[in-house]
């Protein structure tokens, strides 16, 4: 019996040693090693000046105008996070409640635009936005408008583009989750005199919190790191901090571009502990688990 736990584990450790060891190599190193230059100086001649220091990330957290760009960029993660919750979460839920054909059609639907580059998207927004847009045109048309403008470059802009790429990966997610909920708990709260609404909340919404949480932790990291669409719609006059790690990296700034990378890298851990705190999806794996080790 020795003998063969000792095989086992050896097996398991040769099957996990591999893509550990690439997880290392191509993951872990250059993150560190990113992390090292961040707290390097600046120089215009060479990747870095192999000088210590934290101007990089002090400049980021004293700064006021930084400041603003730190709370720019919460501001439209939460917006859009609370947008795509709100808007996919009813789609979803319609999405679970057909047949399997119809589901299958839904998500075919929901996923036909992510065939579709992120650019080609953002620049669609600029065509329909813009001062030569289909809204300002229409505006002009019916009388609204006495001359053409531009609804481009402002958070609307940018918030509307980013909702409208983000939104699927948030009701893919969610639907799978939802399909998975047994529909005999809600028989259940029904057969106990709940009505459908308060079955909702008390049966079906908590059991869809895991799904909840991964969409919402998916479209956090997907909106913080969407730099060609907040380029394109948001313009020089609205950046978030993503755009300013790309700024850095085309001037030439590394241990700068490095610092920005690794606060944004904050926030998202930041929100996604949040999202984690407030959703709460380990209680459902919870009871899961114990139901299984009763059996």
């Amino acid at each position: 019996m020795g003998g063969t736990s000792f095989f086992s584990r050896l097996s398991t450790v040769g099957l996990l040693a591999p893509p550990l060891l690439l997880l290392l190599v191509f993951f872990v190193a250059p993150l560190g090693y990113l992390l090292f230059v961040s707290f390097m100086s600046n120089s215009m001649s060479e990747l870095f000046d192999f000088v210590p220091t934290l101007e990089n990330y002090a400049i980021i957290f004293t700064d006021p105008f930084y400041h603003m760009i730190v709370m720019r960029t919460l501001l439209s993660t939460g917006v859009v996070l609370l947008a795509c919750f709100l808007i996919g979460y009813p789609v979803a839920y319609l999405a679970a409640q057909m047949t399997a054909r119809g589901r299958i059609m839904i998500l075919m639907a929901m996923m036909l635009p992510l065939m579709v580059s992120n650019v080609v998207r953002a620049y669609g927004w600029v065509a329909i936005l813009g001062r030569q847009g289909i809204v300002s045109q229409s505006l002009q048309n019916a009388g609204l408008a006495d001359r053409p403008q531009s609804f481009l470059y402002d958070f609307n802009a940018v918030t509307l583009g980013l909702l409208t790429i983000l939104l699927p990966f948030m009701v893919v997610t969610l639907t799978n989750s939802l399909t998975t909920i047994d529909i005999r708990y809600r028989e259940a709260a029904a057969s106990l005199g709940a009505s459908p609404w308060r079955s909702f909340l008390r049966v079906t919404l908590p059991l869809s919190s895991p799904g909840i949480a991964s969409g919402l932790m998916l479209v956090t990291f997907l909106t913080l790191s969407a730099y060609v669409t907040i380029a394109l719609l948001g313009g020089p006059r609205y950046k978030l901090l993503v755009s300013f790690v790309f700024d850095s990296v085309s001037s030439f700034r590394w241990p700068r571009a490095a610092a920005f990378a690794f606060t944004l890298l904050l926030l998202a851990l930041i929100i996604s502990a949040a999202i984690q705190l407030i959703v709460r999806p380990g209680r459902v794996q919870g009871r899961n688990r114990n139901r299984k080790s009763k059996a």
